[in-house]
């Protein structure tokens, strides 16, 4: 016997349809009765297609059959649930498996239940959580550099050692420090590490034996050559072998210290194609410290400045953490919350419906409209937020002035609707910025001034330019409005931050701001107290 499909009022499907976050609905039996617009495309079914599916259809294959015993649990006590910071796994309909968050809502309707399923893609969370774990290592590996040299080791061992921990992140199958004196033409070899064994190659003229060493010094560049043994490579390059070794991989690096070429570091592999661009740069990093430390007069200043910049580094990698976690977790509170009031008022919805209360009716489904309208509303700018960093215009040296009164004409309807006179300075300074970003900070700035104004019978706002900040001028953009007290002057820069719960927009506005200033290299902050109107100051670069 088929199971009884019931058929979901039209009205909170189409609404559900809309919603950018995909959900499936089905029945006890697991069979899906509804899938919006999002979980077709997420999963990769044609519209319409996932009807009729089993729900076990959607799971890999080798979790199916726990799957069947989880539903079956949930039928038996079925209530809401946020399964987040569980992982869990979803399948396309090509068979590709992705990451979710998935959340279970049960819904009553014509007396039988139903199971609403939002799902959330987290691929992208993934990508940024595994990148913040690689970035970490390579900044704990040259940390670890940083401090065997500076510990007094010589250079031979400290690069011995480092040579091993290397090979955690890249495939290393030899390892070459080689040092060039130009005026006797002599290059010789201060570490051979070759498939795990120590060699010492005796030393030579690369008059007489040049080989890549003697391109990478004449060239003073990185050289990659993704495989020796390619006939090709062969007839561009002087291949000499000092050691007999199926290497394929060749990556030759300069070590240069003030305007001269010393030696040559490489790193080879016994797989072709072993290094991608990142590996490069980091092995670059550290070819830079070698050629330092060769330097001995000097490596004690050296150091201590490397040092501080790894200290730096991981300061600022154990604050983009941070500042992920925080972002994790305000997303993952806020983004519930519109789920949680469409969940509420469908059990009211059915009631009206039942009772024929078009009146309550009515307002109910404008709440989950409202809701679902809020959550498209934080997903677009979040979306936009994350965007910041990534995608950026070339810098340009604008007018400042011109900038702050093409914005203000992007925000002229609030600003003519509560009679606001703007003065913005005359000549103020140039500065060298993304123009299209720049236009997004002052919009904001100028659009929060002025709906923050309350009462004022007189109301003002003020663009201007006030000294300078590391060689950056600090601009402002004052008003005489309601203020804000200074215990929540930090908080007004996060993710969805309002001090008005009830006022229009997000609240991912001056976060959206603070981003901006801080791709910039500026910074930027607030003086206010209550009842006495607002003043924000940023730093830009100048033009």
């Amino acid at each position: 016997m088929q199971p009884t499909d019931p058929t979901p009022d039209t009205t909170f499907l189409e609404i559900f349809d809309k919603n950018p976050v995909a959900i499936v609905v089905s029945n006890t039996a697991g069979q899906i009765i509804f899938a919006n617009v999002q979980s077709h495309r997420l999963l990769g079914y044609e519209m319409g297609e996932l009807v009729g599916v089993g729900i076990e259809q959607l799971t890999p294959e080798h979790l199916r059959g726990g799957h069947v015993h989880s539903r079956a649990a949930f039928n038996r006590h079925p209530s809401t649930r946020s399964m987040a910071g569980r992982e869990l796994t979803a399948r396309r309909k090509d068979g590709g498996l992705f990451p979710v968050e998935i959340g279970l809502v049960p819904l009553t309707l014509g007396g039988d239940t139903l199971i609403l399923a939002s799902i959330v893609e987290l691929t992208e969370l993934k990508r940024l959580e595994e990148e913040t774990k690689r970035r970490a290592h390579e900044v704990t590996l040259l940390y670890r550099l940083g401090l065997a040299l500076a510990g007094g080791e010589d250079l031979y061992h400290a690069l011995r050692a480092f040579a091993n921990e290397l090979k955690q992140i890249i495939s290393l199958d030899a390892f070459h420090i080689g040092l060039y004196d130009s005026e006797t033409d002599i290059f010789s070899y201060s570490l051979f590490l070759n498939l795990d064994e120590d060699v010492q190659p005796p030393s030579r003229k690369l008059r007489e034996k040049p080989g890549l060493a003697a391109e990478v010094i004449s060239g003073r560049k990185t050289i990659y050559l993704e495989d020796i043994n390619d006939p090709q490579v062969r007839r561009d390059h002087h291949i000499l072998m000092i050691i007999e070794a199926p290497v394929r991989s060749y990556l030759g690096i300069p070590l240069v210290l003030e305007d001269r070429v010393i030696g040559v570091m490489s790193v080879q592999s016994l797989k072709p194609g072993a290094y991608t661009q990142e590996q490069i740069r980091l092995l670059e990093t550290i070819a830079t410290q070698v050629s330092i430390t060769v330097e001995k007069s000097r490596l004690l200043e050296q150091l201590q400045r490397e040092l501080a910049e790894r200290r730096l580094l991981i300061e600022e990698l154990e604050n983009k953490n941070a500042e992920l976690e925080r972002f994790t977790y305000t997303v993952s509170h806020d983004l519930k919350s519109p789920l949680v009031t469409i969940s509420g008022f469908l059990e009211f919805l059915e009631q009206s419906a039942a009772a024929g209360d078009m009146e309550r009716f009515k307002k109910d489904k404008k709440r989950i409209q409202d809701a679902v309208n809020r959550m498209q509303a934080m997903l677009s700018e979040l979306l936009e937020l994350s965007r910041v960093g990534r995608i950026l215009n070339e810098p340009e040296v604008i007018s400042f002035e011109g900038l702050a009164r093409e914005a203000l004409e992007l925000v002229r309807g609030r600003v003519d609707e509560r009679g606001i006179i703007v003065y913005i300075q005359p000549n103020l300074p140039s500065v060298r910025v993304d123009k299209p970003r720049l236009i997004e900070v002052m919009q904001n700035l100028l659009d929060n001034a002025a709906k923050y104004m309350g009462g004022q019978g007189k109301p003002h706002i003020e663009v201007g330019h006030q000294g300078v900040e590391d060689d950056r001028p600090i601009f402002f953009v004052r008003d005489n409005g309601m203020g804000i007290p200074p215990e929540h002057h930090e908080r007004i820069f996060g993710l969805f931050n309002k001090l008005d719960p009830a006022s229009e927009g997000t609240g991912i506005g001056l976060a959206l701001v603070k981003r901006i200033v801080e791709l910039h290299g500026g910074r930027i902050w607030i003086e206010s107290e209550a009842g006495n109107g607002s003043t924000f100051y940023f730093t830009l670069p100048h033009g």
